[in-house]
Formats: C-alpha cells, sequence, structure tokens
C-alpha cells in the first residue's frame, strides 16, 4: 500500500507540474485558445453532477466561497480550484467548464472543457466504489 501512496503523491505533484509548466508557457502568449482539463477530485469541475455515482460535490460545505455566492458547484472544494486560479492568471474570462454539462456545447467545446472527474484515477479499479447500478 505505502507504494501505491507514493505513486498516488507523485502523480498528483507531477500533474500539478506539467499544468503550472503549460500555464507559464502560456502566460508569455497574449491570449489562451483554449484549456482542457484532465484529473480527479483536485480539479474536478462538476462533472460528477451528471454521472451516476455517490462521489458528489454538489451539497453544502462544498462551493460555499466559490465567487459570486454560486453555493454547491461540484467542486470538491469551499471555493475555486488551482484549474480556475490559474485560467484566471491566464486571462480566462469565464471558468472552465465540466464536460458533461448540458451547457457545454459547440463552441464552448473549441475554448477549453474539463474533463476531471472525482474518484478518477490511473487504475481500472480506482473509483469503482463510488459507481451506483
Amino acid at each position: 500500500m505505502a507504494a501505491y501512496t507514493n505513486f498516488h503523491v507523485l502523480l498528483h505533484v507531477a500533474s500539478f507540474a506539467s499544468l503550472l509548466l503549460t500555464s507559464c508557457l502560456a502566460l508569455e502568449l497574449e491570449t489562451v485558445p483554449a484549456t482542457f482539463v484532465f484529473g480527479d477530485s483536485l480539479v474536478d469541475a462538476g462533472n460528477n453532477n451528471y454521472i451516476r455515482t455517490i462521489a458528489k460535490a454538489n451539497f453544502r460545505p462544498y462551493g460555499i466561497d466559490f465567487p459570486g455566492g454560486v453555493g454547491s458547484t461540484g467542486r470538491f472544494y469551499n471555493g475555486r480550484t488551482i484549474v480556475d486560479i490559474i485560467g484566471e492568471e491566464m486571462g480566462l474570462k469565464d471558468y472552465i467548464p465540466p464536460y458533461l454539462a448540458p451547457t457545454t456545447v459547440g463552441d464552448v467545446v473549441l475554448r477549453g472543457v474539463n474533463y476531471a472527474s472525482g474518484g478518477a484515477g490511473i487504475l481500472n479499479d480506482t473509483g469503482a466504489i463510488y459507481v451506483c447500478n
């Protein structure tokens, strides 16, 4: 179990480092044409609200400090995720929408989407205990 835990932490560090590197490179551009996010609950923007799972964050206290007083957003945080913060720093006008949201269609997809899902992982069995039949 310790090896998996160390690997899991290393995976998150590597993901964050690549996101940070991509963001730093993008800051040199005048505009960022699109941003696509892959990950787990650390960066989930609400995809789990649209799938059959018990791993949801669409209730209080999740999202209570989100800008605009939106309340529960499906994010596994009380406010913005690191992707939201980096997006603001890159000059994005809107938060990157969850891929499964009904409003993520047409030109919205061309500006980027968030594919992250709470409970996601690299192993086939990761998150299996959260699936509702």
